[in-house]
């Protein structure tokens, strides 16, 4: 505010300034020092302040961890961090080989841990229900399970991993160059190309740790079973026939139907015909024996309702194997697999 001095003296009139607003202010900033003082005095109440809040940021994050959550083309779930990354992972054990789209690198260092239960012979459910039954296998964990009777022992050499049990959870790396999701699968013998890889399988069951990965590439998963190549087909027919045989009928009786199956090519019309032609023949009569019968339960009948057909009556000879040669089923893994396992794998990040 302003105002005008009066005159009484015949000098100039003064102008005189008064402050009526902000008066400290203006002391403030007459006097220097105590200005400073109150700059220093605001810089240090800021500091502690955001001092403050970073403490409670910290203490919140350390119950309340930020993290970044992605998901890929496969289902595969990624919760991130600045220390590690755990991903979780549904994987269908009906899949070989299934492609979880995680991706790793050589020299990644993994805990793998599962959980869940899988059956490798879905056709014993039905038949169990059928029959108002308690089914004979049970359903198996993800670390397997230990089988003792003689049908392991004739199918323990067929399985993908030889030296451990029935339906533990594998793993193994496949290179990106490698990955192909349009295999023909008409080709059987390609799966054991493309999959059962050599050196490059591991173990994994309810749980692996610090798993080093020797390669890049892409996680693939599979149950501990059979897969039924042609060439396995082949094998596991002949074995069967070799240890039935060896006991109890003439080796002229085996040694033909082996030279009939095991030469047949995939979709052979004339295979059920010649075999069962030949389980008619005399000298192998004794397959048909009560004894015989009893022994070959582990190895399925072909696939026929009416006891009375033909193809009943010539079992073994004529059995679930001849089956899916005869027919070139090519995918019997999917058709007899169930269950699933929920895969939760631990990266520590570089």
């Amino acid at each position: 505010m302003a105002k005008e001095t009066e005159n009484t003296n015949n000098q100039k009139p003064e102008l005189e300034v008064v402050v009526k607003h902000h008066k400290q202010l203006l002391e403030l900033l007459e006097k220097p020092r105590l200005m400073w003082r109150a700059m220093l005095l605001l810089f240090l109440i800021l500091v502690i302040l955001f001092i403050g809040l970073t403490f409670f940021a910290l203490t919140l994050k350390r119950f309340f961890p930020y993290s970044v959550i992605e998901t890929n083309l496969q289902g595969a779930t990624y919760v991130k961090n600045e220390d590690k990354e755990v991903i979780y992972w549904l994987f269908n054990t009906a899949d070989l080989w299934a492609n979880s789209g995680i991706e790793v690198k050589k020299g990644d260092e993994l805990t793998i841990r599962a959980s869940g239960a899988s059956y490798t012979a879905i056709h014993h459910l039905v038949d169990a229900s059928n029959n108002n039954n308690i089914p004979r296998d049970s359903w198996v964990e993800t670390d397997g399970q230990k089988r003792i009777d003689s049908r392991d022992d004739a199918r323990l050499k067929h399985r993908i991993s030889k030296t451990s049990d029935e339906g533990i959870l594998l793993m193994q790396v496949i290179s990106a160059k490698n990955q192909n999701n349009n295999i023909d699968w008409v080709k059987r013998d390609d799966i054991s190309k493309w999959f059962l890889t050599k050196g490059n399988i591991e173990v994994i069951g309810k749980e692996r740790r610090n798993l080093k990965i020797s390669q890049d590439g892409i996680l693939h998963f599979a149950v501990n079973d059979i897969v039924l190549t042609d060439e396995v087909l082949d094998s596991m027919y002949c074995q069967w026939i070799d240890s039935i045989g060896s006991v109890y009928i003439k080796s002229g009786c085996v040694n033909a139907i082996k030279k009939t199956f095991c030469k047949s090519k995939m979709g052979d019309k004339q295979l059920v015909k010649n075999l069962v032609k030949m389980s008619n023949e005399d000298k192998c009569t004794e397959l048909r024996q009560d004894t015989i019968l009893a022994v070959c339960t582990r190895i399925g009948r072909y696939p026929v309702i009416n006891k009375d057909s033909t193809f009943f009556k010539a079992y073994p000879v004529v059995n679930e194997l001849v089956y899916y040669k005869e027919k070139g089923f090519k995918t019997p893994w999917y058709v007899d697999n169930l269950g699933s396992f929920l895969i939760v794998i631990e990266r520590k990040r570089k």
